[in-house]
């Protein structure tokens, strides 16, 4: 219900701001020729958002930005190509996949049941809790990976800059560079 509330949040957002922004005459609206992919609503509002991104639980930032990414089902989100400034928090999905996108605040995964991580930038710390199984390749973690309560988890070509640790997780892998301390045992 939370989940379902909070992106009925953003979609009334995303349409005032929207509205707001329209031009008054159709006619005279500009045409695009290139294509760009959108920022969420959680990452750029417009000055007409009664709600800052700043006043936005990472639950909800994070329920914004899956709204306005590639849905899988009613409980997958699929973020790919995006880039969001705030903290997020994924919780409530069966799946989560965060594909060639960057994060510029903590990321927090948990109550899952697959995370897939790929080829994304993380400017501070990605944490994972009470997730069945967990999958980063190719990504940039510039804080700490934590993965902790997780099943199974595989870590392939991943740049850590901050500590990787394993809280009692079974872990494959391989081509990890870490800066800080190891505790992931990868096999």
């Amino acid at each position: 219900m939370r989940r379902t509330l909070g992106i009925l949040f953003a979609a009334a957002l995303l349409s005032l701001g929207l509205a707001a922004c329209a031009p008054a005459d159709d006619a005279a609206a500009p045409t695009s020729t290139g294509t760009s992919a959108p920022d969420a609503p959680a990452v750029e509002p417009s000055a007409d958002d009664e709600t800052p991104v700043a006043e936005l639980t990472p639950v909800e930032a994070a329920d914004a930005l899956c709204a306005a990414g590639e849905a899988e089902g009613d409980r997958a989100c699929v973020i790919t190509g995006q880039k969001a400034a705030a903290d997020l928090s994924f919780e409530g999905y069966e799946v989560v996949k965060l594909i060639d996108s960057s994060f510029d605040g903590k990321v927090a995964v948990g109550g899952i049941r697959e995370l897939v991580v790929t080829n994304s930038t993380f400017a501070g710390d990605l944490t994972v809790t009470r997730t069945q199984g967990v999958v980063v390749k190719l990504s940039q973690i510039d804080g700490t990976l934590g993965i902790s309560q997780a099943q199974h988890a595989t870590l392939v070509k991943n740049t850590v800059g901050g500590d990787l640790s394993c809280d009692g997780v079974r872990a494959d892998g391989d081509g990890n560079q870490v800066t800080g301390s190891n505790t992931c045992s990868v096999r």
